[in-house]
């Protein structure tokens, strides 16, 4: 994460397993998080947020590009190095002309990655 100070870049955590608001704030204090998080309000998994993004699973990974648009949703856990490389990618387009590479523009007109 320091690697990304001062970078376009903004990591949000959002807890759908019904903890309460208290205790996500002990584990954030606790592990030094430094991101903001959220409490989805309800059930494990049946709160608002949860249901309205579709949440089939935890952990549940969205990436947003710098224009509002999801470009990566993995179900569980990509691996790091898909997800540097995906940060790397969208974070690069933020900073220059706003131009995603080739390859994106490829995989966005054959449907492979989901879109708002």
């Amino acid at each position: 994460m320091k690697n990304l100070k001062d970078r376009p870049f903004t990591l949000i955590g959002v807890h759908v397993d019904g903890i309460p608001a208290k205790q996500l704030k002990e584990i954030m204090d606790k592990e030094n998080l430094p991101w903001r998080s959220f409490v989805d309000v309800g059930d494990a998994g049946a709160g608002l947020i949860a249901t309205k993004w579709n949440h089939s699973a935890t952990p549940m990974f969205y990436v947003i590009d710098h224009k509002g648009v999801i470009r990566y949703k993995w179900a569980g856990a990509p691996g790091e190095e898909v997800m540097d490389a995906a940060l790397a990618e969208l974070i690069t387009a933020a900073e220059g002309n706003g131009n995603l590479d080739r390859r994106t523009r490829d995989n966005e007109r054959s449907g492979s990655r989901k879109r708002r």
